[in-house]
């Protein structure tokens, strides 16, 4: 079937095109009436879909010309428009002998289906297809009034764009200020020069760094401030080799107004235009005098704290993104699931919110993921058995790896204990194996290995990265297909992967190295090129027996019984999600916004608070102060703390004290239950 696409927006005419033809329809586009009445004149159409406002002849006038035309009226007429300032447009539209009336902008499902819904009713000739135009006097009144009124539209639109571009261009001029200020404030060397190889532009770093005022070195060729000719050449090498890449790294001879010369690294980066074209290029140069002076193991240790101090940083990033989404995510979790709650399976929109919720779920699951790399996820340790956690763990191990993959399990001395949480060994386990499993083309093995192992002083001093100590070692192999030394140095960095595009996060070993991290301990990667892979993760070896803990869940969500349950959070809609939950389990519950109102309730309020749910981080005092003053009110109050991220307040480095009870946003109704359940059941200390 052909479609005739009328609108004056480039990007407007290519969306309709691309959702159009994506569903089969052949699709012909122009930019106003005038155009479109030209070609419905090529060629038989099945649908018209047009903009209002455009120049030459608007869509109203298009519409009216073709509802006029014996020849051309059968045609069904769509108006989809963003200038829409009223009900009387729509009303005005079908007068003139439209068919449908869209407000952009509109879902692509929605779109579609009113496309097929009036090309289905041509088809059945239904007569309401056909409406009969308006009388020529009403239709101009009304024709007059519907244009003034979006001409009036348009100009206030037009307005607020000049204005917002004066805005623009006085926050671009501060913009340019601050790059000038920054610029000149970089420790590193930069330099501009354009596709000659004359220098354009440079930093206050490097008029100190090289000796040259900027006048002195603008108009130069770059080879002034090289050794000699050969080391000139390398830029030239540089840019042809990665004329395709954005930057690139390399280390050259400098020389000094002076005369002194000195070892430094360049990174060039490409500057090109909006079309892509590259225009000239950035330089900025990094003595390395003192890092050549220095011993290859110093040298070492200078490249594993920087490696550190990225991660920490990245971890920070991280972090704080992590606890932003955890709040959103439990708003979409709890009324995802109180939803279909209220759904049967054979509902129409119980299969839409499945997936809402399992995409919320994955969505959680990556977060956790930032949170363990970020080492800000709160964890409760125990006294554990490695062995005996490793083991609970193989046959869910079996089942995520595939049939296709030989899972050998070598377990070590007997007992190895070790402090942890064992939601983390569980993490530990399937980022190790999943990584192992693809790294595997087909068939394949992958062995899990624990034993224990001293290290003293001397044997760490010619091993960078081992800590002395008495160590409990978790080992992973696989024999796939190895790797690099280049590769091998990245691996435990966040959103890098060597996998393809949608196969993978990239935060899997980073997860792994925050949860080692966390824990105190140490990882070291053994890898070549076709040999396959091993990942030794070394944590400390506790001196206390493990414990045994059960990893059966319960089998249905318990319930509340009438409990008064005091929830305060200050993001509003946590707090109506909260609600919601615990009202839905059996709980009577009182909320309150700020520390301040949770206060005045308790005191205000007639029956016994038997729980407290707060957020830990909020205006006016922390979730723990708010705790004791409530305990000052009701004696017998129990806590229950929740937050997005690490629990400071409550914990050392993430770590909680034995009997805190404590909730990760974001929580899901089961979740809550059995938390609450939990608090609400424990005896008070």
């Amino acid at each position: 079937m052909r479609i005739l696409n009328v609108d004056d927006r480039d990007e407007n005419r290519y969306l309709v095109e691309v959702l159009l033809a994506g569903n089969g329809y052949e699709v012909v586009s122009v930019a106003n009436g005038a155009e479109a009445l030209v070609q419905l004149q090529s060629g038989p159409f099945d649908l018209i879909i047009s903009d209002i406002l455009m120049p030459v002849m608007d869509g109203f006038q298009l519409c009216r010309a073709v509802k006029e035309n014996e020849d051309l009226r059968h045609i069904p007429f769509i108006v989809y428009t963003a200038t829409y300032t009223g009900p009387q447009d729509e009303t005005f539209a079908m007068k003139i002998g439209a068919n449908r009336f869209i407000v952009k902008p509109c879902e692509p499902d929605v779109f579609m289906d009113a496309v097929h819904d009036v090309l289905r009713l041509a088809g059945e000739g239904d007569a309401s297809q056909s409406t009969q135009p308006a009388p020529e006097e009403e239709v101009l009144k009304l024709y007059s009034e519907r244009l003034v009124r979006k001409l009036e539209h348009k100009m206030m639109q037009l307005e607020n764009e000049a204005k917002a571009r004066l805005k623009a261009e006085e926050v671009l001029r501060q913009s340019e200020k601050k790059y000038r200020s920054l610029y000149n404030s970089i420790r590193d060397a930069i330099f501009v020069f354009d596709m000659s190889g004359i220098i354009l532009d440079c930093n206050q770093a490097f008029v100190s760094l090289f000796g040259y005022q900027l006048n002195e070195i603008a108009g130069k060729n770059t080879a002034v401030v090289y050794e000699s000719e050969e080391e000139s050449r390398k830029l030239g090498g540089a840019i042809r080799d990665h004329v395709d890449t954005s930057t690139h790294l390399y280390s050259a001879q400098f020389r000094k107004k002076d005369g002194s010369v000195f070892p430094g690294e360049v990174n060039v980066s490409f500057l090109r235009n909006d079309e892509g074209i590259t225009i000239g290029f950035i330089g900025i140069i990094r003595d390395i005098t003192e890092m050549v002076r220095a011993e290859k193991t110093q040298n070492d240790l200078e490249l594993q704290l920087h490696q550190a101090q990225k991660m920490e940083s990245v971890g920070r990033l991280a972090g704080g993104v992590a606890h932003d989404y955890n709040n959103m995510l439990s708003v979409i979790l709890g009324y995802s699931e109180l939803a279909l709650q209220k759904l049967k399976p054979a509902d129409q929109l119980y299969s839409d919110l499945r997936e809402i919720h399992k995409a919320a779920v994955r969505s959680s699951d990556i977060t956790r993921q930032l949170l363990a790399f970020a080492r800000r996820q709160t964890i409760a340790p125990l006294a554990l058995n490695l062995n005996e956690a490793v083991q609970g763990m193989l046959k869910m191990l079996r089942r995520l790896i595939g049939e296709d993959i030989d899972l050998a399990w070598r377990p070590g001395i007997d007992p190895l204990p070790v402090m942890m949480d064992p939601s983390q060994v569980d993490q530990l386990l399937a980022n190790l194996c999943v990584n192992a499993r693809d790294a595997i083309s087909g068939v394949g093995r992958i062995t899990i290995e624990t034993d224990e192992a001293t290290f003293d002083a001397a044997y760490c001093a010619d091993h960078p990265g081992f800590v002395p100590g008495d160590y409990v070692i978790l080992a992973v192999s696989d024999d796939g297909c190895g790797m690099d030394r280049d590769t091998a140095a990245q691996i435990f960095e966040p959103f890098f992967t060597t996998k393809a595009i949608g196969r993978g996060t990239g935060l899997g070993l980073a997860t792994v190295y925050g949860i080692v991290k966390q824990n105190n301990g140490f990882v070291n990667v053994y890898s070549e090129p076709g040999k396959g892979t091993t990942l030794k993760i070394y944590l400390a070896r506790h001196t206390d027996p493990a414990i045994v803990t059960p990893r059966e869940r319960p089998t249905s969500i318990p319930p509340g019984h009438g409990e008064n349950i005091l929830v305060v959070e200050d993001e509003a809609s946590i707090l109506k999600i909260a609600r919601k939950i615990l009202e839905g389990l059996g709980y009577t519950v009182l909320t309150a916004e700020s520390p301040g109102q949770a206060l005045r309730l308790a005191r205000e309020h007639p029956r016994t608070i038997d729980l407290l749910i707060t957020d830990l981080v909020m205006p006016e005092m922390n979730g723990k102060d708010l705790s004791n003053r409530l305990h000052e009110i009701c004696p017998q109050l129990k806590t229950l703390f929740m937050s997005g991220y690490t629990a400071d307040v409550i914990a050392h480095r993430g770590v909680l004290d034995e009997g805190i009870h404590f909730i990760q946003k974001p929580f899901s109704t089961e979740s809550m239950a059995l938390k609450v359940r939990d608090a609400l059941d424990r005896p008070f200390p």
